[in-house]
């Protein structure tokens, strides 16, 4: 039953005799100088799978989404930066319709939850 199995495309040239190898992926026969080593992105360098695969299909185009990205560098600081005063327009305390001025906190800084004009807690 060997004459039925897939036979690969390789030369045989009696004066020039070059090795016979079989691709790691689809177990064709090729001759050895025609098997490639594949790879694949590991961080910013391409490292070698230590598969050798024929070029008949086999063969992957290593994958671009397995490079690390390289991020430039932030940008330089800002001299005399003037942010958003955000501390200033938080306040402690609430203000009803009525005008009445509500505490949210207590002073030992546990908040203070209010459910129908009742304090609780």
């Amino acid at each position: 039953m060997a004459a039925w199995r897939p036979h690969g495309s390789f030369e045989v040239n009696p004066d020039a005799p070059r090795a016979l190898a079989t691709c790691d992926r689809c177990g064709r026969q090729t001759n050895l100088y025609r098997l490639h080593w594949q790879t694949q992105w590991s961080g910013r360098s391409m490292i070698n799978l230590r598969l050798l695969v024929c070029d008949q299909g086999c063969l992957d185009i290593p994958a671009p989404f397995l490079r690390t990205p390289i991020i430039p560098p932030d940008p330089d600081p800002v001299m005399n930066a003037r942010p958003e005063p955000y501390s200033i327009d938080e306040t402690d305390y609430r203000t009803t319709t009525g005008g009445q001025i509500r505490e949210t906190e207590d002073p030992l800084d546990q908040p203070r939850i209010t459910e129908n004009d009742v304090e609780t807690g």
